[in-house]
């Protein structure tokens, strides 16, 4: 696997996970639990934050990774 996508994981993974957990818990407070976690709607939205995650935010990321490496190179 290259560089670009081990950080690209790495950096949209944990986002990918924790917000659609976390707006989960938020629904979970007007509703039951497996209302809130157990339903195609939270599948859909998992599957969505996932996806943001590690191709937006992650190739960001990386991006940013490769302008700070060649700026310090340049130094």
């Amino acid at each position: 696997m290259s560089e670009r996508w081990k950080c690209q994981i790495k950096s949209g993974l944990p986002f990918g996970l924790l917000l659609p957990i976390f707006l989960g818990l938020l629904d979970w407070y007007g509703t039951s639990f497996s209302e809130a976690f157990f339903t195609l709607k939270f599948l859909i939205t998992l599957l969505v934050f996932l996806f943001l995650g590690i191709f937006v935010i992650g190739y960001y990321n990386w991006r940013e990774k490769r302008k700070t490496l060649e700026y310090n190179k340049q130094k």
